[in-house]
């Protein structure tokens, strides 16, 4: 029987799930960073951590209940046992996050592993060190793609310029927390 490890899984979901107004009600659908929840179960279930931590993240524009608990309900219907399932309090930024896995985390030093997109695993990385984790890092969501050069790449689109912005704030969160930290 294979041992796991003191090792927590640190699982930054957030935008991950986006809720959906239907008629009375609110449905929610997976975005881009879905990879993200489905590393860390996959993580949990090779014996490689005791736990996830789930960011209980909820922006104060956001509707709906926090990403955390809905992504709580999919890791359980995953095969992660609710016991093994940490939800950090209410959270809405990288450096929030942190701080809160630190006050789950009991221990001195803790150590997890840090599952988020590889775009945001170096700031991400360098917070949740800063306030005493430490970390393995364990990027998914890489945001290319193989294909032929074409000539439909020089073509401006929509998602050229969605993709320059989410660009532009990481690169502005990045150098925020290299000057604070």
């Amino acid at each position: 029987m294979n041992k796991k490890s003191d090792t927590k899984t640190k699982c930054s979901c957030s935008s991950a799930v986006r809720a959906i107004q239907t008629n009375d009600s609110l449905s929610y659908e997976f975005s881009e960073s879905v990879d993200r929840i489905f590393a860390g179960i996959d993580l949990f279930k090779e014996n490689k951590a005791p736990s996830l931590i789930l960011t209980g993240g909820k922006m104060p524009w956001s509707i709906g209940k926090p990403e955390g608990e809905y992504l709580r309900d999919v890791a359980i219907k995953y095969g992660v046992p609710r016991k093994n399932i940490l939800l950090t309090e209410n959270v809405q930024n990288t450096d929030q996050e942190a701080k809160s896995v630190k006050k789950i985390l009991t221990i001195d030093a803790p150590k997890v592993i840090l599952v988020t997109s590889a775009f945001h695993m170096p700031r991400a990385q360098k917070v949740f060190e800063k306030v005493g984790i430490r970390i393995i890092p364990f990027p998914v969501d890489f945001r290319n793609a193989s294909s032929k050069l074409t000539f439909m790449h020089f073509m401006p689109s929509a998602k050229s310029i969605w993709e320059t912005s989410f660009f532009v704030k990481e690169m502005i969160g990045r150098t925020y927390y290299n000057l604070k930290y």
